[in-house]
């Protein structure tokens, strides 16, 4: 027979089983809606002239060697148009283009070179997109290198007029550190699963990556709206928008009831940053941008057209509080010495993971041994988010940035920011934390239970004495420091020692002081308390 103790903790399991119950579901209904994802692919005869492409690619501090193979891979996929424009601070690599793009007359790729003094990323692309000639235009990112495929595979999906944008999946081309095997596991979930999933169910998906993204010119330049006046010009409660360029091109078409496009079955690639220190910057840095872009389109209330992506947003910005709900029991259940749940949920933990990118590490078998890395990197994300929903109006350039080219910050500012992030952490969890211990508080998880006695066992020794008499005792003359007579109380799972003195009209240092009760004001259940008759 299970004992109280055992019922109480199994109790314990009630918030996470719910929330387990609720992850879980969300995840199958993710990977069923995108095994539905099937591509509206208009028949095109194979004599009819093909889209004609543009590249626009900002160059800032880039690897000349790496920019090199990244050109010659757009080269080999036959784009028309190459538009790198280049800080006119990076003047080796200007003069470089200039010799081997601009000046080669062997390649087949028209190549121009735009020299800008303005600083942001947005504005390079800005400045490219409105020079460019092609009827699609591609924004690469300068490190990313395409497959050879990339092109042929893409351009079909503009036969449907409807598409005003699509991507391709993005993998890390150096996944040999824990940062850069993070971002792999990452970008392959992404693309196997939320990205179809939003497809396979709707029209739309929330970003077309900034890697590679391909537009239908008239999406981009569009005469009925300035989306590059939008793209230059972002504002968040006042404070200018730096970085977040692909999120906010992407909600721009959508917006404008343009659909959107993944393309299947070919891949690009591009570098990861090295350091697990720089990869988290980056993921804080993109869920910024994410918070501002998902608010104002949920704000706006266009995403409400798209009810498959409203519903993707709000899970989002659910997640990281229900996903730091584990920490907390767990940290609780290592505090009470409950080792069993501690045990189960570290393994839950790993388990569930390991299901969830079961396909990644089927493929890359000797990344396994990055899996605790993986699962503890879930909840470092998402107290991540909560530090940068309480920070939205930082921002901060791109990860190449030069620092003597950002705005100074003053230590007050540079303070300010991790006092605001610190506060919402520190809000977040002990919200979470005082959530928990009402909880277990309710389910007398925090009351120790009386042992338990076998009836049976107690008999026999009853009546092993039976017939014995006692000396007696000499009459003991002692003050009685309470009243007289008592009545008796049975404590209760959830009681306190507070709650039962105000329930039976007294206070807890009576019934301390007839109950004998010394330490910590403990009571347990089925505790047999005395207390003033009369009184209740």
């Amino acid at each position: 027979m299970p004992d109280q103790d055992s019922f109480n903790l199994a109790l314990l399991y009630i918030p996470l089983s719910v929330i387990g119950l609720w992850r879980w579901s969300y995840w199958l209904i993710r990977r069923l809606g995108a095994a539905a994802y099937r591509p509206d692919l208009p028949w095109r005869p194979a004599s009819a002239p093909r889209l004609s492409v543009s590249v626009v690619t900002p160059v800032y501090n880039e690897d000349p060697d790496l920019f090199d193979k990244a050109v010659k891979s757009w080269q080999r996929n036959g784009v028309d148009e190459i538009i790198a424009v280049i800080d006119k601070s990076n003047v080796q690599h200007i003069v470089r283009c200039q010799h081997d793009y601009v000046d080669d007359e062997t390649s087949g790729t028209m190549f121009r070179l735009v020299v800008t003094p303005k600083p942001g990323k947005r504005a390079a692309l800005c400045d490219g997109i409105e020079l460019a000639t092609g009827e699609l235009i591609a924004l690469v990112d300068s490190d990313t290198v395409w497959a050879d495929d990339v092109l042929r595979r893409t351009v079909p999906y503009f036969a449907n007029a409807a598409i005003g944008g699509a991507t391709v999946a993005q993998r890390i081309s150096n996944p040999t550190t824990v940062g850069n095997v993070l971002f792999d596991i990452l970008l392959w979930t992404r693309y196997r699963e939320e990205v179809p999933f939003l497809l396979g169910v709707g029209r739309v998906f929330n970003t077309l990556s900034g890697r590679t993204a391909f537009y239908r010119r008239e999406a981009l330049l569009n005469p009925d709206y300035d989306n590059m006046h939008d793209l230059r010009h972002e504002f968040f409660l006042g404070a200018r928008a730096v970085s977040g360029d692909d999120k906010r091109l992407s909600h721009l078409i959508i917006r404008q009831g343009w659909e959107t496009a993944y393309v299947l079955d070919t891949c690009v690639y591009t570098p990861g940053l090295g350091t697990l220190r720089a990869f988290l910057k980056q993921r804080l840095r993109w869920t910024r941008n994410s918070w501002r872009a998902d608010l104002k389109a949920v704000a706006r209330g266009w995403v409400w057209k798209h009810p498959a992506l409203a519903f993707f947003m709000i899970d989002r910005f659910l997640q990281p509080f229900l996903m730091l709900v584990g920490p907390v029991v767990f940290a609780l259940a290592v505090i009470h010495g409950e080792w069993l749940l501690a045990t189960v949920l570290v393994i839950w933990w790993l388990v569930s993971r390991v299901v969830r990118v079961f396909g990644y590490f089927r493929q890359h078998p000797a990344r396994l041994m990055y899996l605790p890395a993986f699962t503890v990197y879930g909840y470092v994300n998402a107290i991540l988010k909560v530090y940068a929903l309480g920070t939205l109006l930082e921002n901060s350039w791109a990860t190449r940035w030069n620092k003597k080219r950002e705005a100074r910050k003053s230590a007050a500012r540079q303070g300010s920011t991790l006092v605001q992030g610190g506060l919402a952490v520190a809000v977040c969890l002990t919200l979470l934390t005082y959530l928990a211990l009402s909880f277990r508080s309710q389910v007398g998880a925090d009351v120790e239970a009386q042992p338990y006695y076998d009836a049976m066992a107690l008999q026999r020794t009853v009546d092993s004495v039976k017939g014995e008499q006692a000396e007696p005792t000499p009459p003991v003359e002692k003050a009685s420091p309470g009243p007289a007579r008592t009545d008796v109380y049975v404590v209760r799972p959830g009681d306190t020692l507070s709650g039962v003195a105000d329930d039976l009209g007294t206070t807890p240092r009576v019934l301390r002081r007839m109950n004998d009760i010394a330490e910590r004001n403990l009571i347990s259940v089925g505790q047999r308390l005395r207390y003033p008759e009369g009184r209740r």
